[in-house]
């Protein structure tokens, strides 16, 4: 009896495991042509939401490791050089013990908002290039994994001599 509860339990844990690691195939659409295997596209969006919210995370999303560690590294120093602009401008201006003060832009040195300036200028220029990579980063991996033909349509330019209208179409052979 003790017997056939064990081959028992042991079939139900294996058909578990076969099924589970079908769904997950599935997921990854690796079923979708049989031929050859595709990984699943990758939404530009989501990567450059990832590397919003942290720097790095939409590389590493694009399957760019590299790219995305230094970013992270850079995204910690970023958050380092806050610490530091805080702490500076927390031991600078720190009231004498019972004083309560107000400080605001006006009170701090030309020092103080040079560094803010510096500081904030760099953090946002850093974020922004990253979103910006982490979004060409999913356009690049789905550009090499699912080429696409040129499709047809209507381009429009202005020059020195004139507007010109153009339309294209592409011809499959």
């Amino acid at each position: 009896m003790k017997r056939i509860t064990y081959y028992l339990i042991c079939t139900a844990i294996i058909l578990a495991l076969f099924t589970s690691s079908l769904t997950f195939a599935d997921q990854l659409n690796l079923y979708e042509n049989t031929d050859r295997v595709y990984p699943a596209e990758k939404d530009p969006f989501i990567a450059g939401l990832l590397s919003y919210l942290m720097m790095g995370t939409g590389q590493i999303y694009c399957h760019e490791y590299t790219k995305g560690s230094i970013f992270i590294a850079a995204d910690l120093l970023d958050k380092t050089a806050l610490v530091l602009l805080i702490s500076y401008i927390n031991s600078t201006y720190a009231p004498s013990s019972g004083e309560i003060i107000n400080i605001n832009w006006d009170s701090f040195s030309t020092e103080t908002k040079t560094l803010t300036i510096i500081y904030l200028l760099g953090s946002v220029t850093l974020r922004f290039y990253n979103v910006l990579d982490a979004v060409n980063s999913a356009n690049e991996y789905n550009r090499k994994f699912y080429p696409k033909s040129k499709p047809q349509g209507v381009s429009f330019s202005l020059s020195e001599d004139g507007f010109n209208i153009g339309y294209s179409i592409h011809f499959n052979e």
